[in-house]
């Protein structure tokens, strides 16, 4: 090697040259045409497929690397699924339990399935509301001093379903219930007015008479007495007649009103002052009392046809 500024032999390695003292400068030496030939020959070596044994580890490491990273991948999803599904059924079964824990507590629970029965009454959503009020009962129904608060609507509640048995049934029971535990008293009478009027509205009117005598309390059958009813009755039998005919109607506890044409009577029907003069044809009797309390009686029904035959011989006399 030389010295650049005075040309003098160097020694391998030295950093200030001897003869002058100028400090060296040490440049590698670089070939850009001996680079280039290199960076050709490795592009021929891939494009040939000729891979070196460290290219090839590479390659294969890179691989391995890309398959764990997807493993990877693909197991974080399918846990984070399978958490998903597990926090799911969960919360489903969670939700189950407390729906079924709290329907238990609702079922045992008196005053939510007296109240959800009143409510459904209100609304007269009347079969809807009996299976309340039957579990309402069936809670305490059976115990001293039992509040009739339920038996009483399901009574109402048969009645407006047209389950006349089974309304006078619990009506009967109050009226026991009632009796036996606290007597003749207020509530008591007012058990006894609301079953007159189950009786009203379920058109069984001809059983008050039993009801009041079944009554052990004097006082309470005294004011019963209010409400009693009987179905009109009539002075002729039904049936064909060939002269004018005149019926007479008589009622006791009540005023009398009727249609002759089959239709049941209301209160703004004819009401029966006089006797009743049938036309020419066939009529429908229909008539019943109505009291001062509203009771409306059993109608009493009958059909008259009155024919009346042609006589020419009149015609001949005259």
């Amino acid at each position: 090697m030389l010295c650049p500024h005075c040309k003098a032999e160097l020694e391998a390695g030295s950093i200030y040259c001897e003869s002058c003292g100028e400090e060296l400068q040490i440049v590698p030496d670089y070939d850009p045409l001996e680079e280039l030939v290199i960076g050709q020959e490795e592009e021929q070596d891939l494009t040939s497929g000729e891979i070196t044994e460290e290219q090839k580890q590479k390659k294969s490491d890179q691989e391995s690397n890309e398959i764990k990273k997807t493993a990877v991948k693909w197991w974080k999803s399918k846990l984070v699924g399978q958490l998903l599904l597990m926090f799911a059924a969960i919360l489903i079964c969670f939700g189950i339990f407390l729906h079924s824990y709290r329907s238990m507590g609702r079922e045992n629970d008196y005053s939510y399935q007296l109240e959800k029965g009143r409510e459904l009454t209100e609304e007269e959503r009347w079969e809807e509301a009996l299976p309340y009020l039957k579990q309402a009962w069936s809670l305490q129904g059976n115990s001293e001093g039992a509040d009739l608060k339920a038996l009483r609507l399901m009574a109402r509640a048969y009645a407006a379903i047209d389950a006349k048995e089974l309304a006078v049934g619990c009506m009967e029971d109050a009226v026991r219930y009632e009796s036996a535990v606290r007597g003749s008293n207020y509530d008591l009478r007012e058990i006894y007015d609301e079953y007159m009027e189950i009786l009203n509205d379920t058109k069984q009117t001809a059983l008050i008479d039993e009801v009041i005598e079944a009554c052990e309390y004097e006082d309470i059958r005294k004011d019963l007495l209010a409400y009693r009813v009987e179905k009109p009755a009539c002075d002729m039998a039904e049936g064909t007649y060939n002269y004018y005919v005149m019926l007479e109607l008589n009622a006791e506890y009540g005023s009398i009103y009727y249609t002759l044409d089959g239709t049941e009577p209301t209160k703004e029907s004819t009401r029966y002052e006089k006797p009743i003069e049938l036309a020419e044809g066939e009529n429908l009797l229909c008539a019943v009392a109505i009291n001062k309390k509203g009771m409306v009686s059993e109608p009493l029904v009958r059909v008259y046809r009155l024919e009346f035959k042609y006589d020419p011989n009149m015609d001949e006399e005259d």
